[in-house]
């Protein structure tokens, strides 16, 4: 037992030792650099997935370690310094809360990043919603009504996949799919066993947009086993006003069901409902760009219900949920306000880490004046 206890001490000094921070921080800056010049060219999203939050990213032919893994070591390194290189006295309590604090931010860094989840939900005025839309994934959705017999992200689609629907007698074959696709006219001679829209226009990929919620998602598939008139050629895409309905005899004599095949954002519900009551926007003058737009809103929890106002710079919070002012859509009959919602199980750890540096730094000074002061005594 002594001999293990031996081994782990010599070990944990190992990993305290300051040259791995010596040498964690050139990389740290690295990752740092080329992920926000790359934001540019390939998004912000894509380009927080490539390299803050991988193990290793390629630069060129060179495997480099991503943010992850430098986080990770850098938390470990701090860790062992504080469990082992720590002069456990009164002296340094000081020094020891602030290390703790540190370590605290960089816990609450791994909690944000493994469970926050972000969204928006639009809501019309006069109208209440509590779907929230995510930004980034997308899933193929078959409904019976508003039911949802099927759905699949769409990052585990590929061109010649053949779907089965639980509990249905058609089958669904992928002829094309593209994250982003653009919209051209289908040429006369490829126009045979297609249904309108998609005997007159064609899905073709494009290059991602580096917004990644700009990206129009789309497939253009085939139905078969669903009766003659239903075996045909369609296409779909993210926000399709209209898109694709299949109607099936389940058995003979029993009443058709209408299947409808879509790619929607993938969604979730929130714990409370949203009543959009008025929605304002500033201008800028002599321009029709806005300059502050917000959104007095009725929210539902239950039983209970009470007024809010979300702005720009002024978000709501309730529940573990943010909710920012983030854009809005008047073009239509009515006006539309589009709330930013973020989950964040971590918000508080910045908070607390900061609270713990700050006692810890004063009470370092504390302890070195009331020092030097019995010293000078």
């Amino acid at each position: 037992m002594k001999s293990f206890s031996k081994e782990l001490r010599k070990i944990g000094l190992r990993l305290a030792r300051p040259d791995i921070l010596f040498w964690v921080l050139p990389f740290m800056i690295l990752v740092l650099v080329i992920g926000t010049i790359s934001q540019k060219e390939i998004g912000i999203l894509a380009a927080q997935e490539r390299y803050f939050s991988s193990f290793y990213y390629m630069l060129g032919f060179i495997p480099l370690p991503g943010g992850l893994t430098l986080i990770t070591i850098l938390f470990i390194n701090l860790l062992a310094k504080f469990l082992f290189k720590s002069h456990w006295s009164w002296e340094k309590a000081g020094t020891i809360v602030t290390h703790f604090g540190v370590l605290v931010l960089i816990l609450g860094g791994a909690v944000t990043y493994f469970t926050s989840k972000d969204g928006y939900l639009m809501v019309a005025e006069g109208e209440s919603s509590n779907i929230i839309e995510d930004y980034h994934q997308r899933m193929m959705v078959v409904r019976d009504g508003d039911k949802i017999v099927y759905q699949l992200p769409f990052e585990q689609i590929h061109n010649g996949m053949k779907i089965s629907p639980t509990n249905t007698k058609f089958l669904i074959t992928i002829n094309k799919s593209c994250f982003n696709c653009g919209i051209t006219r289908r040429p006369a001679d490829e126009q045979d066993g297609w249904t309108t829209p998609g005997k007159f226009m064609r899905l073709d990929p494009k290059a991602s947009d580096p917004q990644d919620e700009k990206n129009m998602t789309g497939i253009e598939f085939s139905v078969s086993g669903a009766g003659a008139d239903m075996d045909e050629k369609y296409l779909t895409f993210d926000k399709f006003p209209k898109p694709p309905q299949i109607e099936v005899i389940p058995a003979e004599g029993a009443k058709p069901i209408t299947y409808t095949i879509a790619i929607e954002r993938k969604k979730r519900e929130l714990p409370f409902t949203i009543s959009l009551q008025s929605f304002k926007q500033e201008f800028h003058p002599g321009t029709d760009m806005a300059r502050a737009y917000q959104s007095t809103v009725m929210v539902s929890d239950g039983d209970a219900s009470w007024p809010a106002l979300i702005q720009m710079n002024e978000p709501l919070r309730y529940r573990g949920y943010t909710l920012y002012q983030s854009s809005f859509d008047v073009s239509g009959a009515k006006p539309y306000t589009v709330l930013t919602i973020v989950e964040n199980k971590g918000r508080v750890y910045p908070y607390i880490s900061t609270l713990i540096v700050a006692f810890g730094l004063i009470l370092h000074l504390v302890i070195r004046i009331t020092g030097k002061g019995k010293g000078n005594a």
